[in-house]
């Protein structure tokens, strides 16, 4: 039985007899396999390895191979290319033309698809366990395709089985070129990518520069920068996280600097769901993919956070400016609160993931089992980097929030502002840019300054003595009491937040909008809970409070606009934000 050394050199022979060129360069076994070595230096752009295209497994040559009329084959892509692995391996063996380089392809692989299921356990609340099973349906498509098109007296059916599939299809992902390398007159199949012997056995080294030299009759590589004699000579597969790595070709990069995690937001289960979905469509939003890097805050999914992160009165006012042809780029300025929302909702669903993701342990030393646990502590170090990150920004947002509330200014999105302008300060802006000071504020620090100051919570009733003896004798809801508080402030210019209550006195929520009939019957029930409530504590309250619920500050009209102002701006901050454990902090953020 041959050896893998008498193998590389049948190939390496098979090469150079039929016209490859490769003289500075040798085919050799390496601690991880077969890999490519430097004989003698090669400068940099120097072409040091090129094959004849009469070399190159394309569609046509798979076709060809498999012996029938190749416009009855309608197998394409993957399951072609897997098609004729499989009947050139294990039906034409030794006799092929391409025998020497099917020989010398892996039969062994460590991508996930090979797991066994306790293997798979260590995979367990990563994305790639879901990626395993997708994947394995998908293998199982397209055997069944390739049982439909080939006879079995081109490929026996004892030999085209799940495990010699799986085989080729790692082959494939692995060592599998896109075809646009080579020109279309010798690879006219639209959707199937090629093989290419001796250029797929360089092994994969990220930013590696490398250039690609093609011809009418050829094809090679070119070194991007000088290779010494005795070093490997890599290729470099893109920009690959280890999901996509382990995935497809079986193995992780440590300290990948292109590792990124996969996530994909969900929200079909929001009641606004529908109108949250037209406002992504309107700003040519269409994947809720997205992937994450290491100490890197995800920029690109923020809009979509933001749609996400909508209240009810957001919805409403945003495919109002739809409407009114003033979309624009409307998912850039929507406002402090809303940032601070969709920041907030990503470290939500990350720490999830953080906290599913856990600590595994195995007991296994089976190379798969270390390439998932080395796999799940990188998944791991992005989810902390990424909420290291967030949480930085979160504190950048917190020490603005108080600063503009400190200089009586505003970052409310333009359907909020009283004049319809937008705000005098670039909420947007000040989530990348860092606080005034000389200092950063850590986030409890600046987290605490913004609940104390800033936003408004029960605990800020204490800062009115006479408003909080009166409430404590009112059996209500926190939201009334909310709604009176805002109204309270409204007559009080002493207060704190008498500024910031006051520019509001134009918005309206939906129930309130003037000549929306719709929105009005929505709203109806609301409006009539909210005057039957207001008919409850008034008179009441006034003649037993006259001095803190004076009549003509708290009108019916007045209360329903201030119980949409409270049903509008709600905010909830996290405890972690605080370093604490307990309920998250609920309040109103009118700046």
């Amino acid at each position: 039985m041959e050896d893998n050394k008498q193998r590389l050199d049948r190939f390496v022979a098979w090469l150079r007899d039929n016209g490859a060129e490769m003289d500075k360069v040798e085919v050799r076994e390496s601690e991880h396999g077969n890999g490519v070595y430097v004989k003698e230096p090669i400068p940099a752009e120097e072409q040091y390895a090129q094959i004849p295209l009469r070399l190159v497994v394309t569609g046509r040559v798979c076709r060809e191979a498999l012996g029938a009329d190749p416009a009855a084959i309608r197998l394409v892509g993957r399951s072609l290319l897997c098609a004729f692995l499989i009947q050139q391996r294990f039906v034409a063996g030794e006799s092929s033309f391409w025998h020497p380089y099917i020989s010398i392809l892996p039969h062994e692989f460590h991508t996930p698809l090979f797991f066994s299921d306790t293997e798979l356990e260590l995979l367990e609340n990563t994305p790639m366990i879901h990626a395993v099973k997708d994947r394995r349906q998908l293998m199982r498509d397209e055997l069944e395709e390739i049982l439909e098109q080939i006879p079995e007296s081109t490929i026996p059916r004892s030999v085209l089985t799940t495990e010699n599939y799986a085989w080729a299809a790692a082959v494939v992902s692995s060592r599998s070129f896109t075809k646009s390398l080579i020109s279309e007159s010798q690879s006219p199949d639209e959707e199937t990518s090629v093989l290419l012997p001796l250029l797929d056995m360089m092994n994969h080294r990220p930013l590696t520069r490398i250039s690609w030299i093609a011809s009418d009759s050829s094809i090679g590589f070119a070194a991007g920068t000088a290779l010494s004699k005795g070093s490997e000579v890599v290729n470099n597969y893109g920009a690959k996280s280890n999901e996509e790595l382990l995935m497809g070709y079986g193995f992780c990069v440590p300290g990948n600097p292109l590792n990124s995690y996969h996530i994909k937001l969900n929200y079909t289960m929001d009641p606004l769901a529908a109108d949250k979905q037209a406002i992504l469509n309107h700003a040519q939003i269409t994947s809720c993919d997205h992937y994450i890097r290491a100490d890197e805050l995800p920029r690109d999914l923020l809009p979509t956070l933001r749609v996400m992160a909508m209240t009810e009165t957001d919805v409403y006012y945003v495919k109002r400016q739809i409407a009114e042809g003033h979309g624009g780029a409307l998912l850039d300025d929507l406002g402090l609160r809303i940032e601070l929302r969709a920041r907030f909702l990503l470290a939500f669903l990350l720490h999830k993931k953080l906290d599913a993701l856990g600590q595994k342990k195995s007991t296994l030393s089976t190379v798969n089992a270390q390439l998932a646990l080395q796999y799940r502590t990188e998944t791991e170090g992005i989810l902390r980097s990424t909420l290291s990150a967030l949480a930085r920004a979160e504190c950048r947002l917190l020490a603005y929030a108080s600063q503009i509330f400190a200089d009586g200014l505003h970052a409310h999105p333009r359907y909020v502002s009283d004049n319809g302008q937008p705000s005098q300060t670039d909420a947007g802006a000040s989530s990348s840019d860092e606080p005034t000071g000389s200092k950063k504020p850590k986030q409890p620090l600046a987290a605490q300054q913004f609940i104390d100051e800033v936003l408004l919570t029960e605990e800020s009733f204490t800062s009115d003595p006479e408003f909080m003896d009166a409430v404590e004798q009112i059996d209500a809801e926190p939201d009334v009491l909310m709604t009176l508080f805002v109204l309270r402030i409204r007559a009080s210019p002493e207060s704190p937040w008498h500024a910031a209550v006051q520019r509001l006195g134009l918005f309206r929520h939906p129930m309130l909008v003037a000549g929306d009939a719709d929105a009005g019957l929505a709203y109806a029930d609301m409006m009539l809970e909210m005057g039957e409530i207001h008919d409850s504590l008034f008179p009441l309250l006034t003649e037993h409070f006259p001095k803190v619920f004076p009549a003509e500050q708290f009108t019916p009209e007045l209360f329903l606009w201030a119980a949409g102002l409270v049903e509008s701006f709600r905010l909830s901050v996290p405890a972690r934000c605080l370093d604490a454990a307990g309920d998250d902090i609920e309040g109103l953020l009118l700046v």
